[in-house]
C-alpha cells in the first residue's frame, strides 16, 4: 500500500488560513449592461452642454463686435485737418487737385426710422404725414355728411348756389340739353359744373334731352312749406314718408337732385326708360346715388324715390352701388378704418383692401375716419404728397379721401 500523504492540520489557525485564501482570489463581478448606457449618456450629455457653451459664447462675441462697428461707422468722423490754401488775386481758391479723401462707409439712417433701432427697416416704416388743423365747426360741411331723420343739416352762415336757369349745358346749336319743372331751381355751386357735365355727357352718348329736374338746393322755410302742402293734400301719414322734416333734408344741402325723364307728356323714372340705361350705369362714376329705396326702407324710414339722386363723389358712388348698402351704412362701414390702423384702398377696379399708407398703388383712393377731438380744431393727417380732400360726417368726425397718382 502507497503511503497516505500527510494530513493537515485541523488547527484553527490552519483553517483561517484557508479561508482567507479563498476570500482573496474570489472573482469580482462584471457591471451590467444598464449601468453601462446610463454612463456613457451621462458623457454625452456633458460633451453636448460644452458644445452649446461654446458656440453661445462665439455668437455673443459675434454680436458685440457688430454693434460696436455699427456704432463706430454712424459716428461723425472728426474733420482731417489741411493746411490753408491761399486765395488767389482775384478772390477765386484754385482747385485741390490731390488725391481725394474717400470719406469712411456709413450706415445711412432710413427716412422716418429712429437712428437707435437695431434691426429690419420695415419693423419701423412709418408714411410720411402732415396734420391739417380743420375747425370742427366743418364737421358738418363737405359731400359726406349725412343728413337723415336722426341728423339734422346744419345751415352755414354762406351756401353758394348756381341756379339752373341760363347755365345749362346747350348742345352744337345753342340749345339746353335738358329741362327744368321751374326757373329758380339752383345747386351747390362747386356741384353744379359736375352735374350739368353729367348730363351734356348723356345728350352726346344718346341724343336724349328728356330729362327734367324737378328739384335741388330748398331753404328751411321752402321744405316747411313743402311739409305743409303735402299734409293739406295727402295727409300727414303719407306726407311724412315721402317729405323729410323740416331741417332734415338732404335738399338743404344743395347735394341733392330730384330728376325724371319726361317724354310725350308721359313721366319716366331713369330705368323704365330705355334711352336713359347710360344714366343708369354711369351715374354713380360721376359720384351720384339713387338715395331711397324700398329695400332700404327700415334704415332710411323714408319711402323709395326713384327720382331722388345724392352726389357723394367718387369713388364713394361706385363702392356704395357695388356694396349694395344704404348711405347710412357705408358711413359705419368707413369708420373702421382709421389714420393709426389700416385704411381703406379703394382700387381702380372697383375692388378694395386695406392699407397701412406705405407702398401705396400709383391710381386710385385712399380713405379713413378721423374723430374730432375736443377744442376748437382737430389735427387731420394727410399724405403731402398726394390730392385730399376731407369731409365732415355731420356728426362727430371726418373722412379723408386721398386721391392716389
Amino acid at each position: 500500500r502507497p503511503p497516505r500523504p500527510p494530513q493537515r492540520s485541523r488547527s484553527t489557525n490552519t483553517t483561517s488560513e484557508y479561508v482567507g485564501s479563498r476570500l482573496s482570489y474570489r472573482r469580482r463581478k462584471a457591471p451590467s449592461f444598464t449601468g453601462a448606457l446610463i454612463y456613457a449618456v451621462l458623457f454625452l450629455l456633458v460633451i453636448l452642454v460644452s458644445m452649446l457653451f461654446i458656440v453661445r459664447s462665439r455668437e455673443a462675441a459675434e454680436e458685440a463686435e457688430t454693434r460696436y462697428v455699427t456704432i463706430e461707422t454712424t459716428a461723425p468722423s472728426e474733420p482731417e485737418t489741411t493746411e490753408a490754401v491761399p486765395d488767389s488775386a482775384d478772390g477765386a481758391v484754385p482747385p485741390d487737385t490731390s488725391a481725394q479723401t474717400v470719406p469712411p462707409e456709413t450706415t445711412a439712417v432710413p427716412e422716418n426710422e429712429d437712428p437707435a433701432f437695431i434691426g429690419p427697416p420695415s419693423a419701423i416704416r412709418k408714411p410720411k404725414f402732415e396734420e391739417i388743423p380743420v375747425s370742427n365747426t366743418d364737421v358738418h360741411t363737405g359731400k359726406l355728411i349725412l343728413v337723415n331723420y336722426d341728423h339734422a343739416f346744419v345751415f352755414p352762415e354762406s351756401q353758394p348756389q348756381t341756379l339752373f336757369y341760363g347755365n345749362r349745358a346747350k348742345d352744337e346749336n345753342g340749345k339746353s340739353v335738358y329741362a327744368l319743372s321751374r326757373a329758380d331751381i339752383s345747386l351747390n355751386a362747386d356741384l353744379f359744373p359736375i352735374f350739368d357735365g353729367l348730363l351734356l355727357d348723356f345728350y352726346r352718348a344718346s341724343g336724349c334731352r328728356d330729362v327734367l329736374i324737378t328739384s335741388g338746393f330748398r331753404t328751411f322755410d321752402f321744405q316747411k312749406q313743402l311739409m305743409a302742402d303735402r299734409i293739406a293734400s295727402q295727409g300727414e301719414e303719407v306726407a311724412r314718408q315721402y317729405v323729410a322734416e323740416p331741417g332734415h333734408s338732404e335738399h338743404h344741402a344743395g347735394l341733392a337732385i330730384d330728376m325724371v325723364i319726361f317724354s310725350g307728356g308721359q313721366q319716366y323714372f331713369f330705368p323704365e326708360y330705355d334711352l336713359a340705361a347710360w344714366l343708369v350705369e354711369n351715374l354713380p362714376a360721376y359720384g351720384f346715388i339713387l338715395r331711397y329705396t324700398e329695400e332700404f326702407r327700415e334704415v332710411t324710414r323714408c319711402a323709395a324715390e326713384p327720382w331722388h339722386y345724392r352726389y357723394v363723389g367718387a369713388p364713394h358712388a361706385q363702392l356704395i352701388t357695388t356694396m349694395g348698402i344704404p348711405f347710412e351704412e357705408y358711413h359705419t362701414y368707413l369708420r373702421q378704418f382709421t389714420w393709426n390702423d389700416t385704411r381703406l384702398l379703394i382700387h381702380t377696379d372697383g375692388s378694395v383692401s386695406e392699407t397701412d399708407g406705405l407702398d401705396l398703388p400709383e391710381e386710385g383712393f385712399m380713405v379713413y375716419y378721423v374723430p374730432a377731438e375736443e377744442g376748437d380744431t382737430t389735427p387731420v393727417p394727410v399724405p403731402p404728397e398726394y390730392a385730399y380732400e376731407i369731409s365732415g360726417t355731420n356728426t362727430d368726425g371726418f373722412f379723408v379721401t386721398v386721391t392716389l397718382g
